[in-house]
């Protein structure tokens, strides 16, 4: 099946570990013809803010086409509502069988209801990463969200098979913000990619050698975007700072407005491991024995349950799906107090190997990309 994954109401960055990287992979290897249209918008490496590449055509090391689009015209307005040039024509000249939207919040959108509507044989499903906690969070966004882009989703709904959220949260926000029937929203979780599991295990080997691992400590890893956005990570450190039953790596990069706080509390049992790619960071989350997240979501929770590892992770509404069965514990509100009291918990050995072998039951592979990427298409 020929399959085209639009990429245009986000960043795209070759080599990372974002859903529209492992899907598409997946698709891939799973059989099907798969192009990539995405915008110029590519992340910086440490995740903070983007920069614009070129418009241009490749093909990349997975053999899949990525077509980068230019703007009609390169302002703040046209990348904010994001506008295309002859994003009608690169539909019509890939002539796909199926097109998989990767978050619908785009203008343009517009423009695939019209190549939809000429086209009824082509099926359709677009996914959500929006909610209230990353992207309507203020005035703004949520007029944004609540007049342009319930418009552009309500036109999209005349023509896509199935709208998904990628977590129950953002499943709940289509059908509130964009009024999209219950019928067809769907969840479409994300996950870890099935190739990399395998190397991850010898990995992981590696980095306790290199870190001097053992099982005297507990050892505990956390990281992502670490920013004001998610302090309780400081609390963590605060928890943990100058214990010596217990390691902690971090990973990652550090907002401007929390490094000085950051800094200040590593102490001789932390070690920041500074950005890491998506291997290196497969196999940091296999070598230790517990992970925790006590701020906002990040799709390292889901990465963490395809690959076996225990977690520790701040109940938001709608997370809940990354419980497969006594693998986690969830924080109230990520206070010092809540997590000392886990921490004191997890310094139990049998406690911990109970969360371990239930993290390691068969109920990860629904984090498996391998399989979600065959339900993304059914």
């Amino acid at each position: 099946m020929k399959i085209v994954n639009l990429a245009l109401g986000n960043t795209y960055n070759e080599g990372w570990g974002y859903q529209e990287n492992l899907l598409t992979k997946w698709q891939k290897l799973n059989g099907h013809d798969v192009t990539i249209i995405t915008s110029r918008m590519v992340n910086n490496k440490n995740d903070d803010g983007y920069h614009l590449t070129d418009a241009c055509e490749y093909t990349n090391d997975l053999g899949i086409k990525v077509i980068r689009l230019d703007y009609p015209i390169n302002n703040w307005a046209i990348r904010t509502l994001r506008v295309f040039k002859n994003l009608y024509n690169t539909l019509q000249e890939v002539d796909p069988d199926f097109i998989f939207i990767h978050n619908g919040q785009f203008l343009d959108s517009l423009k695939v209801c019209k190549y939809l509507k000429k086209h009824p044989k082509c099926k359709a499903a677009c996914d959500n990463h929006a909610d209230e906690t990353n992207s309507a969070k203020s005035f703004f966004p949520k007029v944004l969200h609540y007049t342009i882009w319930r418009y552009c989703m309500q036109q999209l709904n005349k023509y896509v098979n199935k709208f998904y959220g990628v977590l129950p949260i953002r499943c709940d926000f289509l059908k509130k913000y964009y009024k999209l029937p219950d019928n067809k929203v769907d969840l479409l979780v994300m996950g870890v990619d099935d190739e990399l599991i395998d190397k991850a295990n010898k990995d992981s080997i590696e980095f306790k050698k290199i870190h001097n691992i053992t099982s005297n400590t507990l050892n505990i890893i956390t990281g992502g975007k670490i920013d004001n956005y998610k302090t309780e990570t400081l609390n963590l450190m605060e928890a943990v700072k100058d214990n010596k039953d217990i390691r902690l790596f971090i990973f990652g990069s550090i907002g401007d407005d929390i490094k000085m706080r950051f800094n200040n509390l590593l102490s001789d049992n932390m070690t920041y491991l500074g950005w890491l790619s998506q291997e290196e960071t497969y196999a940091a989350l296999k070598a230790c024995d517990i992970a925790i997240f006590p701020g906002r979501h990040s799709v390292i929770w889901e990465q963490c349950v395809g690959l076996g590892v225990p977690i520790v992770v701040r109940s938001w509404p709608g997370t809940k799906h990354v419980d497969i069965g006594g693998n986690c514990i969830f924080l109230e509100n990520g206070s010092l107090q809540e997590i000392k009291q886990i921490i004191n918990k997890l310094l139990d050995k049998e406690y911990l190997k109970q969360l371990t072998t239930n993290a390691n039951s068969n109920n990860k592979t629904q984090f498996s990309y391998k399989n979600i990427a065959e339900k993304s298409i059914q």
